[in-house]
Order: structure tokens, then sequence, then C-alpha cells
């Protein structure tokens, strides 16, 4: 029953969101989604929803996304072994896992320490070597630059502490709009130049906010085209 609802999902969800990549397809059967839950929300595993997580009874206030939005994310990011990825956000380790399957190294940046824990138990279980783990605000400012930023959930804006995370020639995806706004803008951001950055809108979703610790902090920035 399982393995029929996997296929499903890949079948009725994915391949019709556009998301076509067959390594991307394989890795969804290699590295079931189901695994990476809580035991409550397993049967809910490949249904095309948002999730709550929810660890020994306690909810995090951090929202797993649906299937389809993750694969599509690894699909317009084509990621390369060679890559470096910062990740913002570990919910349940399941995009961390998908993401170092296909990059060099994935450093994960998540501020709950609860959700950390549970999530390196599923990428341990999922023998992921090439991970570190960041108990800190991976919005913030600092001097480590990543060939590839992931953000795992919406933002309200671009940050200058998030454009400078990322190397010339390097791209970050990230979802940016309002939590209460019915529409969101899946975009593509890339470092032309130490000074300037490109930006592309992918397409239109809804993503629950990243958890942080003070998004606030620093102010949008304009972009050199």
């Amino acid at each position: 029953m399982k393995q029929n609802a996997l296929f499903n999902m890949v079948e009725q969800q994915i391949r019709p969101w556009d998301v076509h990549n067959p390594e991307i397809l394989k890795s969804l059967h290699d590295f079931p989604r189901a695994d990476f839950l809580p035991s409550d929300l397993k049967p809910y595993a490949y249904m095309d929803v948002e999730l709550p997580l929810i660890i020994n009874g306690e909810n995090t206030h951090t929202k797993l996304m649906p299937p389809r939005l993750l694969a599509r994310i690894l699909q317009e990011l084509d990621l390369k072994d060679t890559e470096n990825v910062g990740l913002v956000g570990l919910g349940d380790g399941y995009l961390a896992t998908l993401i170092a399957y296909f990059s060099r190294t994935v450093t994960a940046f998540e501020l709950d320490e609860r959700i950390m824990q549970f999530a390196q138990d599923n990428l341990n279980h999922a023998n992921v070597r090439n991970i570190n783990y960041e108990l800190t605000d991976g919005l913030k400012a600092s001097t480590t630059k990543f060939d590839v930023l992931v953000l795992a959930g919406s933002i309200t804006q671009l940050t200058p502490a998030l454009l400078h995370k990322i190397e010339v020639g390097g791209q970050m995806f990230a979802v940016i709009g309002h939590a209460d706004s019915p529409s969101m803008r899946a975009t593509m951001v890339t470092r032309t130049d130490e000074a300037a950055w490109s930006q592309k809108v992918l397409f239109e979703t809804v993503l629950a906010p990243l958890t942080q610790a003070n998004e606030s902090a620093s102010t949008a920035t304009s972009f050199t085209f």
C-alpha cells in the first residue's frame, strides 16, 4: 500500500507539476517520505498537503512543504556534485537528504534543537554523511558563502545578509511573500558579481514562513540587473 501511495504521488502530483528529471523522480523512490515523518503523520506522507511537524506530541510550529513543491525546488536548482549548499530550516530532514544526495556538502541551519535532533536522527538513518549542522539563525549575516542557498520556508523580503551568503556565480532559492498572502513568488536569485544580483520568478506558490530569530533586523536591498 505504501509503495502504491508513493507511486501515485510521483505520477499524479510530481510529474504534473513539470518535474521530469529522472534522477529526481528516482530519488523520491529511493528515499520514501514516510521514513522521515513522525509515526502519527506517516499515513499522510504522500498527500499533497503541508504537514505540521509534531515531535513527541509537541507542535514545533514548523510546517513541512508538500512533496510536489520539494521536487520542483530540486529540479529548479539542478544541483551538481561539486556544489556546497546552505539550507535554512531542517524540518524533518527530508529536503536535506535529497539535497545532500545531489550535492557535495550541505550545511543545515536550524533554530529549534528539537527539530535538529529529530532531523539528524532521520538523516543518520538514511546514511547521509555529507551534512553539517548549525544550531543558529541561518538568515543572519555570516562570512560563510555557498554555491547554492535554499530557504525551506518563505520570507517577506530578500536581505543583504542572505544575498551575501551566495558565492559569485551561485544561486539562492527563496519563496517571497507575506504570511497571509494567497500567493507568493518562488524566486531564483543569482549573484552575478561582488555587488550585483539578478532574480527570476519561477512560479507562484504558498509556503509557511521560516521560524526565525529576527528576520526584520536586515532591510531589503536593491538588485543590479
